[in-house]
């Protein structure tokens, strides 16, 4: 049976049988998985059930969440196969997939509900690569390359998965500039090929059209990048031929593969009518004499067709333009026009990335405002904290500022009173503490401190007279011992005191290195981290934390040996074959 292992940084695991054919993982109630913390979106991942008992698969979809989710470290950017090892990362939550025996008996409404732990650091890891058996040669399809980029190439798909992209990492390496990394994935199931986008850069598209997946049908044309190859189906022979070369279509004018294969035919022409003539025989001249022709100019081969030379000026100034517009998408494509014919154009590529990343701030920032309209004070509240400083957006959120904080306010303490009525008055002194480190909070937070210290003095009263009822004072009461024979009051001892100070003192660093961490400030969080795994050796959590923040600050050495660390005191095995991984491309990127 397939089971759902789902564990926080504090280390509390949940185990939940996938009985269903389909769950959803979400924030608000109503998810067959619910997980709430902050940074998981109310509607956020879906899961279908796929394949058999004997090689169970699950569909994993991303319900155009706000922070998304990752696959062995990698973002999904719409759907993707997880088979059992397989690590998902949502918000602070792991989930792992298990395959163990269970009764069938077990509940199909199972749904849980996970507090906000401390969090949980993402750990970098290299794609994950199936190693499926080889399809049976009657199951076998292949990709023929149908463009001058690479023309008559054959990759066949001979697994059940199989991985293409630019780098020697994958199954299929197609080695074009236009194509990603990790480009598209290609599986095979219930005897159809489907093609998933890994998020790449130039997408992919089916016949013409974008999709994110799609199922393939027998002489379908796939573009990636600026590659066109043709799926032929299993029993298909098609042979590639000269005439089924078909470019992708590129602004700049055609390619220079197009242009010098058009070239070499014409000359082939050429020198075919030249020999004809200088072969003629004359009459009478006797059999196989030939001479040449006595006055017959030498044809010449028409010159190839002009190109058309890129104004990368004019380019440059459409973009510039588009960018004041915020047409990010439209100033993108433009700049990656001038990149095509100028690939290391400096200004180019500088002004597209601020093109991409604009385009990013603008989806956040029209998220933040339709969050603010529906009254979603949480969402919108954090997402105005984590918003970049450095965005064209930022100015605008002043507009909103106000009426987000305070919404965000009346929110905790709508909160914190229903707290205090379900008799939970801990964490609504919790909520009342946190809100008052906030200053637009103040006069709130100092409200509801008010109430809810005249609740507790209420409660202590009704304590009092219940007490009073069970237990009238005695009618003699025996006068107090000598205060030589009243016992001692206990204290704590001090080392006592000391462990509780210590374990306060842990906790309060491992929360402000996450906080810092989020603020971007990595050097003061590794502080704390290295004087945290100091105090606490045994504990996992300070080198996993060090293992994910070393790594982008380009110190691997530190990095490999804080992920060995967290990989010797891992006591969860699920997490194992992800940290070994990472160790294995820490330890590779380190010998190169």
């Amino acid at each position: 049976m397939l089971r759902l292992v789902i564990e926080d940084d504090e280390g509390t695991t949940h185990v939940v049988p996938l009985i269903r054919d389909e769950i959803t993982i979400g924030r608000q109630e109503g998810n067959t998985i619910r997980l709430t913390e902050r940074n998981v979106s109310r509607r956020h991942a879906r899961l279908v059930r796929t394949g058999d008992n004997d090689s169970p698969t699950v569909l994993v979809e991303d319900l155009d969440s706000f922070n998304g989710l990752k696959l062995n470290g990698d973002r999904v950017s719409s759907k993707c196969t997880m088979r059992p090892g397989d690590l998902i990362q949502i918000g602070d939550y792991s989930l792992a997939l298990r395959v163990d025996q269970a009764s069938e008996k077990e509940s199909r409404d199972t749904e849980i509900s996970m507090g906000p732990p401390a969090g949980l650091d993402d750990v970098a890891t290299q794609l994950h690569r199936v190693e499926d058996e080889v399809l049976p040669a009657d199951e076998q399809g292949k990709l023929v390359v149908v463009s001058s980029n690479l023309a008559g190439t054959t990759y066949g798909l001979d697994r059940r998965e199989v991985i293409i992209g630019r780098t020697d990492e994958n199954d299929v390496v197609v080695n074009h500039r236009s194509i990603s990394r990790n480009h598209a994935k290609v599986i095979y199931r219930d005897g159809t090929f489907t093609i998933i986008d890994l998020a790449s850069s130039n997408g992919v598209k089916v016949n013409g059209e974008d999709f994110g997946t799609a199922s393939l049908v027998n002489g379908d044309i796939i573009e990636l990048g600026h590659v066109k190859l043709r799926y032929v189906a299993p029993g298909d022979d098609y042979v590639f031929s000269l005439a089924d070369i078909d470019d992708v279509q590129i602004d700049k004018g055609p390619s220079t593969g197009r242009l010098v294969l058009i070239g070499l035919l014409l000359v082939a022409v050429a020198g075919g009518a030249f020999l004809l003539v200088n072969r003629t025989v004359e009459p009478g001249s006797g059999a196989g004499a030939t001479v040449d022709p006595p006055t017959q100019p030498k044809p010449t081969p028409p010159a190839p067709p002009p190109v058309d030379p890129v104004d990368v000026d004019a380019l440059m100034a459409e973009g510039q333009a588009l960018l004041r517009d915020e047409k990010w998408a439209e100033a993108t494509n433009v700049f990656d026009r001038v990149l095509q014919d100028q690939p290391e154009h400096a200004e180019a590529k500088r002004l597209k990335k601020q093109a991409t990343r604009e385009s990013e701030h603008k989806r956040r920032y029209d998220q933040l405002l339709q969050d603010t309209d529906d009254q979603q004070w949480h969402d919108a509240y954090f997402a105005l904290v984590d918003f970049p400083d450095d965005s064209i957006y930022h100015p605008r959120l002043d507009t909103v500022r106000d009426k987000i904080q305070n919404g965000f306010a009346d929110f905790e303490v709508t909160r914190a009173r229903d707290l205090a009525k379900r008799g939970d008055l801990e964490g609504a002194r919790k909520l009342q503490a946190s809100l008052s480190e906030k200053p637009f909070a103040k006069a709130q937070a100092d409200k509801l401190a008010e109430e809810l210290d005249e609740l507790e003095r209420a409660e202590q009263r009704a304590r009092d007279r219940e007490n009073a009822r069970e237990n009238p004072p005695p009618v003699a009461a025996k006068p107090p011992p000598p205060p030589a024979e009243r016992p001692a009051r206990e204290r704590p001892t001090p080392r006592a005191a000391a462990r509780v100070d210590d374990e306060e003192k842990y906790q309060h660093m491992m929360k402000e290195a996450l906080r810092l961490v989020a603020r971007g400030e990595r050097i003061k969080a590794v502080e704390l981290l290295e004087t945290a795994h100091r105090m606490r050796p045994s504990d996992h959590r300070p080198h996993q934390r060090l293992c994910a923040i070393y790594r982008p600050m380009g110190r691997l050495e530190k990095a490999l040996h804080h992920c060995k660390m967290w990989l010797a005191l891992e006591k969860n095995g699920s997490y194992k074959p992800a940290i070994r991984r990472n160790i294995q491309q820490l330890e590779a990127e380190l010998n190169r």
